[in-house]
Formats: structure tokens, sequence, C-alpha cells
């Protein structure tokens, strides 16, 4: 049965990489994904970092992807092109949501995505002079087929000396936050690996209350079978998540890092970073349930 999997998982990441060579990488727009870049403020002041956003509105059906891919698909590339003494950071991914088709399943975003990306300017900006960022943005769209997208934007900014309004944007980044995974402020999270599976033990604090649904988003390919259903049990007190090696894994990850989705008994969810060391493993090592009553 893995067998299978594993080979359908390959001729569709073939299949997929011949769709991206087939279209061809000329292309320098896209008829499903609508690219621009904002701002969360209205203009800029010398020195102090600021926010820019990537936003990708898709057409029903179309979806990009997060860093992780998973099975197949592609991460979204920013490269920028920045006046002189300015240092844009890396994107801030908010968490996404599963694709499955057949075998496959794939981590990405759909109707409409902001990724924001802090800027430094530097302390030499003199207020009354604009500024003009701009960036070679590729993507990966999909639906039943994937489409390669690109896009040159640009986005100026006047420089002032007082302090920047909230721009129009200013709700859209604010929306973004809300689905960036946070500090595990209160929590505790321990992974253990025995008989070819991964647990995942979780503690909520005190006051985090009960558990209706989790999902864990590994950082890194190749590290869970993505497309394997992941089992949540267990209490308050301590939740247990099942995870599943990828196939061709070889060996259990050192560490079990990515982001944890969880959903409150009203659906309402929260995202956290995990970073968690994978323990061994086989006889006499630590198990989840040992891990759940220390």
């Amino acid at each position: 049965m893995r067998f299978n999997r594993q080979r359908a998982m390959t001729e569709a990441g073939r299949a997929a990489a011949l769709v991206v060579a087939c279209v061809g990488v000329a292309l320098a727009a896209s008829r499903h994904v609508q690219a621009s870049l904002v701002a969360e403020h209205e203009s800029i002041r010398a020195g102090e970092p600021f926010w820019v956003g990537l936003r990708l509105k898709m057409e029903p059906g179309w979806h990009t992807y997060w860093k992780n891919p998973g099975d197949a698909g592609l991460p979204t590339r920013v490269k920028w092109t920045l006046p002189e003494g300015f240092e844009a950071g890396p994107i801030d991914w908010p968490y996404p949501r599963p694709f499955s088709q057949g075998p496959v399943t794939s981590y990405g975003y759909e109707d409409e995505v902001l990724l924001p990306v802090p800027i430094t300017p530097p302390p030499s900006l003199t207020a009354g002079n604009p500024v003009t960022l701009a960036a070679r943005v590729d993507w990966l769209e999909c639906q039943e087929a994937c489409v390669p997208g690109r896009a040159d934007l640009s986005l100026t900014l006047p420089v002032t000396a007082g302090a920047p309004r909230a721009a129009a944007e200013a709700g859209g980044f604010a929306d973004a936050r809300r689905r960036l995974p946070a500090a595990p402020s209160g929590w505790t999270f321990q992974a253990a690996e025995k008989g070819g599976a991964i647990e995942l033990v979780m503690r909520p604090p005190r006051t985090g209350g009960t558990l209706r649904e989790a999902y864990f988003f590994p950082e890194e390919p190749a590290v869970l079978d993505h497309a394997a259903p992941q089992t949540l049990a267990g209490t308050a007190a301590a939740y247990r998540l099942a995870l599943t090696p990828a196939p061709n894994a070889g060996r259990s990850p050192a560490r079990l890092k990515g982001v944890l989705v969880v959903h409150d008994p009203e659906g309402k969810a929260r995202a956290l970073r995990v970073d968690a060391p994978v323990a061994n493993k086989g006889a006499g090592g630590v198990t989840p349930q040992a891990m759940e009553e220390r």
C-alpha cells in the first residue's frame, strides 16, 4: 500500500514538473491570480522598520502555496530591488490549509492571502523624497493543473518626518497577523517516535480549555506523510496528535518543527510555533505515554 502511494506521489510530482516546463517561464502575468504590493502605513520615516505586504487574490478553485508546499507545488518567491540602504526581511507566513487530490496533499492558500514582509530603511533618508520599492514575484497557481505566475510590482511611498498614519490596507495586515503562528506561551510540546509513527504530545495552559481538532504543518518537506490522517486524542491535561513519517524519510527527524493549528469547541483557530525534540523510540525509549505522566 505504501509503495503504491509513494509511486503515485512520484508520478504526480513528475506530472506537475512537466506542466511547469511545458507552460514555460516566459509568462509575465497570471489569468487566475492577481498580485499587488500594499503598505501598512501611508508613509515611512528614516531608520524605522515598516511592513509591506504581497497580496495574492485567487480566482475560485485556484490556490497558491505555503513555504512548505507539501507533496507538490512551489512556495511563492519575492526578489526585491530596493533603494540603497534598504533591507527586506523574510516573508512572515500565515498558516495555510491542506489541499488533497488523490494521494497528494499540499499546503497553501485560496481566495486571498497577504504575505507581510518587514523592510528597514536607512537612517539617512530625507523627508520629502519618495522612495520606490520594486519586486519580482514568482508563484505556482493550481486547480486541477498548475500554471506558473509572475509579476513585476512596485510601490512608491513618501518619506515624512512625522509619525506615519495607518493606510487603508492596515486591516489586511491585522487579519494576516491573526493567522501567524505565535510563541507557545504556556504550552509544552514533546514528541516521540515509536513503531514507525510519531506522536506530538501537547499540554495547553490551564486556561487553554479543550481542543476540538488540531493539525500540524511541518516546516520542512519530506518529514511527514502529508496525505496521512492526523488523529487527535487525549484530554485538556495532555493531548496526543498521531503523525505518520514520510514514506521515504529514512529515519525520524531529530526535531519536529512547524506550525500547529488548534481549534476550540467553538471552532476558533489559533496557530502556535512548534520546535520539539523527537525522543527515541524503541525498547526502553521515552514513550508519549511516559511523557504525559511527567
